[in-house]
C-alpha cells in the first residue's frame, strides 16, 4: 500500500489526496486529512507570530529599510 499525502487546496478550499491541483494552488503535503484541513489556521497563526516578532525587532533595532 502506497503512502498517501494530503494537501489543502487554496482554489477549492478543500482537502485533496495525492494528485490534485497544481503546486501553486495548494499547501502541503501533510500526513493526515486533519493536518491538511487545519493548514490555513496554522499559516495564519505563524503569520501573526511573525508580525509580532517583527514589531519587537523594530523596537530593538529600528525600522528595516525597504528594498523597493
Amino acid at each position: 500500500m502506497a503512502d498517501m499525502s494530503y494537501w489543502w487546496c487554496l482554489e477549492h478550499k478543500a482537502v485533496e489526496e495525492g494528485l490534485g491541483c497544481g503546486s501553486t494552488s495548494r499547501i502541503g503535503p501533510y500526513d493526515t486529512q486533519q493536518q491538511a484541513a487545519t493548514a490555513l489556521e496554522r499559516v495564519h497563526k505563524r503569520e501573526e507570530e511573525q508580525v509580532e516578532k517583527d514589531k519587537e525587532e523594530e523596537k530593538k533595532w529600528g525600522k528595516k529599510k525597504s528594498w523597493f
